[in-house]
């Protein structure tokens, strides 16, 4: 992603995390995500065609969710649901308060670092991936975006739009939509 794009998200996801913060997150206690945010399900639909051509498969997106990571924050290894058969991790941007520090994403036991723009693209119910605790300076943060995607083709495909009506909206079907 262009470096203005990462920058504008960036920002969004730190106002947006003075303005409304959750403390319901279930992975990561105490974290500032979101599920379905409007700029977040827009970037979902823009790395659409981008991770079909990474991934060679014809697929339907499911749903966005961002987190803003800060020092303390730790993700316990886990393995996605059936929703993020195809889950491509982007990294926003991040500052760890001047500190040198290369804060790992591990998939399967091998450990990758991310420059801000950055994407990986695996599969998350296949592969357990995990982030060690954020050992940074305080006042450091680190900003996430997962984008998720099914098989249009495959076992997964009723999970389209993640069982809600449509991208950016958060009616359901009669899905779980957490």
């Amino acid at each position: 992603m262009s470096k203005e794009v990462v920058d504008l998200t960036t920002q969004y996801s730190l106002f947006d995390e003075l303005q409304d913060f959750h403390m319901d997150e279930f992975q990561v206690i105490g974290a500032h995500s979101k599920y379905a945010d409007p700029l977040m399900e827009s970037l979902l639909l823009k790395m659409h065609p981008i991770v079909e051509k990474n991934t060679g498969l014809s697929l339907y997106p499911t749903y966005s969710f961002y987190r803003v990571y800060r020092p303390g924050h730790e993700l316990k290894p886990h393995k996605d649901r059936p929703s993020c058969e195809i889950t491509a991790t982007l990294s926003l941007n991040y500052d760890y308060m001047g500190k040198d520090y290369d804060w790992k994403i591990f998939i399967e036991s091998r450990g990758y670092s991310m420059d801000p723009g950055d994407m990986i693209i695996f599969r998350g119910p296949k592969l357990k991936h995990w982030r060690e605790r954020l050992d940074a300076p305080e006042g450091s943060w680190h900003v996430q975006a997962f984008l998720h995607f099914v098989d249009a083709n495959g076992k997964f495909a009723n999970y389209k739009y993640d069982e809600r009506e449509m991208i950016g909206s958060l009616k359901t079907n009669g899905g779980n939509n957490g």
